[in-house]
């Protein structure tokens, strides 16, 4: 009894440590490594550190089980066109040109069929830091950085031989949003001479000059040592995750998870900086992040290989903020008469298919191959550099080793690759209502403020890739 009450002590020391390292951009694509690599097709497999997130159910029976993870990841292969070039993104962040992303997590027995776990990860994340040299993105977002991260308390109960259920209650810990929008001279030509403009509709090209900026960030509670620094506490905010596994024969199992939305309300500060007028003014966001289901399968094709294939909805327009307009709620106006910040947001529901390989060569020694097909969330009318959204293809790959075999306890080592391949998308001129950001001042209800249609058109596509590193030690 005094090893696991030790074992539980070394895993929390050691989630307290994990959160001291960089992370980036990842949406949502997965915690562990050995899941990832298999195309992220594992609510019907054998559940690894990464089963807070995937499916509960996963351990159910589970004696004691930790591991981690660590995924560097490269978002500079993103291409960004306009009539100035392609604006290739220098670095992944303001930190760096590559990233890590961490995750850790601990099961242990309560009784034979009974397991209690605690994970703690980034379910959703996104970061970038755009050149600001040239680019009409500038105008729409030079950069961005949105990190949710959570504690994941959970239960997983063997209920028979085959059947197993779980659930996870996903607690908000930290929160962290930071914008900056650039004002090209077209918008200060373009206001209205009470505003100091000259109401002319002026060219917006690529390399226009800056004559500005808005920024938005959520508050500075807690510094973690992690790109973007600074947190915002919550621990007021929560999901839940239900899971299921049902082994319809020794060879075919099934699955399915559920997790809700997350509501969520973001605070901090917008700070408007226009032709020498500097004004910040508090702020208050509705952006919640949204629910998915997935189903699932796997088979056991022979000793040697297993197959599986899963199926996800996620619940993108029932997210507020993202399935609906995005309202920032200012606490005093800026100029003396702008209450509210809107973008135009109309997110679809979207599908993911996903399929995984795996090899075992030996009791040692395994290799996973996957693939997954990634719906794009939002039509040509309300795409925007901040979601950078297009149908998306992801490609797998890795290597496990078991240290003393998959037939016994004890550790195991996954190193993975991934590679998220964005569908070139063409937006023509106009063609999107968010696009053009700050390029002419697009004033609504006279007292609000909102992005532009695209003046020119623009492309965007690219690649992100990832290299991952997960450890395990089961008991």
């Amino acid at each position: 009894m005094n090893n696991k009450y030790l074992h539980i002590g070394i895993t929390i020391i050691l989630m307290m440590l994990t959160t001291q390292a960089k992370a980036g951009w990842i949406q949502s694509l997965g915690q562990s490594e050995h899941c990832i690599a298999m195309g992220g097709a594992c609510v019907a497999q054998k559940g690894d550190f990464g089963a807070f997130y995937h499916n509960p159910a996963a351990v159910a029976g589970v004696e004691e089980l930790y591991g981690g993870n660590f995924r560097f990841v490269d978002t500079r292969e993103v291409d960004l066109i306009d009539s100035g070039g392609n604006h290739d993104v220098l670095k992944t962040n303001a930190k760096g040109a590559v990233v890590i992303a961490p995750t850790f997590a601990g099961y242990w027995g309560i009784n034979k069929d009974l397991t209690f776990g605690l994970g703690f990860g980034a379910p959703f994340a996104i970061t970038a830091d755009w050149t600001n040299q040239d680019g009409i993105h500038r105008y729409n977002m030079s950069e961005q950085s949105l990190f949710v991260l959570e504690f994941s308390p959970m239960l997983a109960y063997k209920v028979s031989e085959k059947l197993r259920i779980g659930g996870a209650l996903n607690i908000v810990a930290f929160q962290q949003l930071k914008t900056e929008s650039l004002f090209p001279l077209s918008f200060g030509a373009a206001l209205p001479p009470s505003l100091g403009g000259a109401g002319a509709i002026i060219p917006t090209p690529p390399d226009a000059t800056i004559i500005g900026s808005l920024r938005m960030e959520t508050e500075n509670d807690l510094g973690l040592g992690i790109p973007p620094d600074n947190f915002a506490t919550s621990f007021d905010e929560l999901s839940i995750t239900l899971g299921i596994q049902y082994d319809v024969s020794k060879d075919l199992h099934v699955g399915a998870v559920y997790r809700s939305r997350t509501k969520m309300d973001w605070q901090g500060n917008v700070t408007l900086d226009l032709a020498g007028t500097v004004q910040t003014v508090g702020f208050d966001l509705d952006l919640d992040m949204p629910g998915h289901l997935q189903v699932g399968l796997a088979y056991q094709l022979s000793e040697k290989w297993n197959w599986s294939f899963d199926i996800q909805r996620t619940f993108w327009s029932d997210a507020r903020g993202l399935g609906s307009e995005l309202v920032i709620k200012l606490d005093q106006p800026l100029l003396g008469f702008l209450n509210d910040l809107t973008v135009d947001y109309d997110a679809n529901d979207t599908m993911t298919w996903r399929s995984g390989l795996e090899h075992r060569f030996n009791s040692q020694w395994s290799l996973q191959l996957g693939f997954a097909y990634d719906e794009s969330i939002f039509d040509n009318q309300h795409v925007d550099i901040l979601v950078y959204d297009s149908d998306r293809q992801l490609l797998s790959a890795g290597v496990t080793y078991h240290l003393d075999g998959d037939d016994k306890p004890g550790w195991s080592f996954t190193l993975g690759f991934q590679a998220v391949n964005y569908k070139d998308r063409t937006i023509a001129p106009g063609e999107s209502q968010n696009l053009g950001g700050f390029s002419l001042p697009n004033l609504l209800d006279a007292d609000t403020l909102s992005f532009s249609p695209n003046r020119e058109s623009f492309k965007y596509g690219g690649s992100i890739y990832s290299l991952g590193f997960s450890f395990q030690r089961s008991f």
